[in-house]
């Protein structure tokens, strides 16, 4: 080959290279977005495994929060959007739009950018363009969908300190847990039993909203091998299953929306050999309803889940160097008077505060009268600065434990404007509520 064949297949060469170069530059970006959105998926499916397995009996089977859920009470909801990194700036739709539209019209286009994430209900967007107050998006991101929206919906904006400061949140209350409430440390280096990257998992599921995942784990787990035979009535207290062997007594299903509790379980004849007969179809006696769903009629294709329960949790009382505040001290009740100021009464029954509000008004004292009606059952009534900071509301709020029934009387000076906590410290995570402070 001569010298100008080889110049013209070198350069020929050169340019073929140039051009890959050109294309692989210009794929590149989303090369690296799609692995990282692949990543953040084999992420979230790990953390959908340890949330299963660890945390959903406090927090509710999809991170709804334990009273919605039907477990702990006191567990909030972590399916939140400020968790997302979501902040309130006081926008919202000005029109219904439709799950096709890729025009937003909002009531103030200036609080958003171009590539902004936003949360309109339960559905992420994408701002691509804005002019005045319509914003161009790009609709369901994942791992939301499109769908109907009405006027006057709450516009949120994802904001990077926010989702900053959520993150290191999230990852220091597992990490630690909580002093002086149900939520133990699950950090290897605190004692606990998840490892820093088990923990930066559970950190992406909360924050990416991943609950989809969490479903598929807790209904794989939760699966019962055993099939209706026959459909049930929103009245029948017998449920036909194809398996009764797999059941016990007192122990709760869900079926649908409903949770029902098992009060009678059948006990098959074992032969000679302790073996089971091969048919294990029977009766099961059920209570309908329970946990706060309603009866509901149920068809022979629907499959039987368990509902695991957990007992109540033992109060974290000291975790990464902070320490719970001590117990109220018992005594023996007593009622003040005469008193002027106000008079605030709560009842204690049945393990349970009759409200779950207090209001009082700024600028005098407080009179909180505990009615304990529980028989030689120990309660008492402490004010205090949020659930998390049990520091006492106001020198004082931290009434007497003492047994049922009984009455007695705490007074302390109305605290600042704002918004408190208040239970039993014999029973902090089922007896609670808010203590408000207006002018």
């Amino acid at each position: 080959m001569n010298t100008r064949k080889q110049i013209l297949v070198m350069s020929a060469l050169l340019l073929m290279m140039l051009i890959i170069t050109g294309i692989y530059g210009a794929w590149y970006p989303s090369r690296e977005t799609d692995a990282q959105t692949e990543f953040d998926e084999a992420t979230a499916k790990r953390a959908a495994i340890l949330f299963a397995r660890n945390c959903r009996l406090c927090h509710g089977d999809v991170g709804e929060g334990g009273a919605l859920g039907a477990r702990l009470a006191a567990a909030p909801g972590l399916d939140r959007a400020d968790l997302q990194g979501f902040t309130d700036v006081k926008v919202k739709l000005s029109s219904n739009i439709d799950a096709s539209t890729t025009s937003v019209p909002v009531n103030d286009g200036a609080k958003f950018k171009a590539a902004a994430v936003i949360l309109v209900e339960d559905e992420r967007m994408e701002v691509k363009k804005i002019d005045g107050n319509t914003l161009t998006v790009e609709r369901g991101l994942h791992p939301t969908t499109a769908s109907p929206h009405l006027a006057d919906a709450n516009v949120l904006l994802r904001d990077a300190d926010a989702l900053k400061d959520k993150t290191k949140l999230i990852t220091n209350t597992i990490t630690c847990g909580r002093v002086g409430t149900a939520m133990p440390i699950w950090g290897q280096s605190q004692g606990g039993t998840l490892s820093d990257e088990q923990i930066r998992q559970l950190m992406v599921l909360i924050t990416q909203d991943r609950w989809d995942l969490v479903k598929e784990e807790v209904d794989v787990e939760d699966l019962v091998p055993s099939k209706l035979t026959q459909a049930m009535s929103d009245a029948t207290i017998s449920m036909f299953v194809t398996d009764v062997s797999l059941f016990t007594v007192k122990e709760a299903i869900r079926i649908g929306e409903e949770r029902m509790r098992l009060t009678g379980v059948p006990d098959l004849p074992k032969d000679k050999n302790n073996q089971l007969p091969k048919d294990k179809s029977g009766v099961i006696t059920v209570e309908r309803g329970i946990l706060k769903s309603a009866p509901q009629e149920h068809a022979v294709e629907e499959k039987i889940y368990r509902f695991p329960e957990a007992p109540e949790p033992s109060i974290n009382a000291s975790t990464c160097g902070q320490t719970a505040q001590a117990p109220a001290p018992a005594g023996t009740p007593g009622t003040i008077e005469p008193f002027t100021g106000q008079t605030i009464i709560v009842i204690a029954a049945n393990i349970a505060f009759d409200k779950k509000e207090l209001t009082a008004k700024t600028g005098s004292q407080i009179r909180l009268r505990l009615d304990n009606r529980d028989a030689a059952t120990k309660h008492n009534v402490a004010v205090y600065k949020s659930s998390t900071d049990l520091t006492p509301a106001s020198s004082g709020s931290v009434g007497l434990t003492f047994d049922g029934p009984g009455i007695d009387d705490t007074v302390f000076d109305a605290p600042a404007v704002g918004s408190y906590f208040f239970r039993c410290d014999v029973h902090p995570t089922i007896m609670t509520g808010t203590f408000t402070v207006t002018n």
